[in-house]
């Protein structure tokens, strides 16, 4: 492992680690000890059907500008001329850079945000996944790092956004404290100034505006340890690139019933947004599962309404 990625890896565990102290203590993430993914119909169809769940680059999130203003927040506290030779790579920064993926959940199990933005306008549903069940998911692909981290919101005063974002400053500073210390008296090379932008392009796109704050949200992020690594797929459709990784497997399914309580699904896993028509779309998605043969004790009381 280089230099780099070894601080990393060392200041994100970290971060992820005091994150997940705090939220474990709020009273709120205490009842159900969930994170919830919001998503259409017909995207848990795909998910159920394809028995896969995919992540998306972090270079392709909904806002174009996402991953721009969290290097604006972070390229300035390096020594020169480690400074100026990154804000040079970002101007020619391309999707080709895609080997770090991200799958979005959020904190609010029933948000009408949430509902109206990713919900498929509130004819969706909200999965609710348990972290340690999400990780080991991912974790079962070869070759790849994995964190769950918030997501951290950054006012106009030059200040991150309470709950997390001292301990997110304080890794972010730690990790910019070492990699200046390092090359203070060493030339970087090439290779080296491309790990260090791409490493500080994961770092940056945990920040968003404070605008962004009131979805509460939290990431898995997937870092492959190579560009062709196997699950990593794409296409280019309707003008638009979609890379992503994909872990295809039948323990997906079980990701749908959150197994890990004693072998019988936790409660209030799946939600319909709307209940309209909820007996049919409740009747398909556990017709799909049990198609699929989710070994798994789940039943209608399972799966709610709002």
């Amino acid at each position: 492992m280089s230099f780099i990625k070894e601080i990393f890896i060392k200041q994100f565990e970290y971060f992820a680690d005091k994150a997940d102290e705090f939220i474990s203590n709020t009273s709120e993430y205490k009842q159900n000890t969930q994170l919830y993914h919001y998503t259409s119909l017909e995207s848990l169809e795909s998910m159920i059907k394809s028995q896969s769940i995919r992540a998306s680059s972090i270079f392709l999130m909904n806002d174009p500008n996402e991953l721009i203003f969290g290097q604006e927040k972070t390229t300035d506290k390096f020594i020169q001329p480690l400074s100026s030779k990154l804000k040079q790579l970002y101007e020619r920064q391309s999707i080709n850079n895609f080997s770090a993926f991200v799958f979005s959940l959020s904190e609010l199990n029933d948000d009408m945000n949430q509902w109206e933005k990713y919900g498929d306008k509130h004819k969706g549903v909200r999965i609710g996944f348990t972290p340690k069940n999400l990780l080991e998911f991912w974790y079962k692909i070869d070759s790849i790092d994995v964190f769950l981290v918030p997501v951290i919101y950054h006012d106009n005063n030059s200040k991150y956004l309470a709950p997390y974002g001292t301990i997110f400053n304080e890794m972010k500073s730690s990790f910019i404290s070492d990699i200046n210390n390092h090359y203070a008296n060493k030339e970087i090379s090439h290779s080296e100034l491309n790990e260090l932008q791409f490493f500080c392009s994961v770092i940056s796109s945990m920040i968003k505006r404070k605008e962004w704050s009131s979805e509460k949200e939290w990431r898995i992020i997937c870092i492959s340890k190579g560009i062709f690594h196997q699950n990593i797929n794409g296409s280019f459709h309707n003008g638009k690139s979609k890379i992503f990784i994909e872990n295809r497997t039948g323990d997906t399914l079980k990701m749908f019933t959150n197994d890990g309580h004693d072998g019988v699904a936790s409660k209030d896993i799946l939600k319909i947004g709307c209940k309209a028509g909820n007996k049919e779309q409740i009747g398909y998605i556990l017709s799909l599962l049990y198609e699929k043969k989710v070994i798994m004790q789940v039943s209608q009381s399972d799966i709610q309404t709002r």
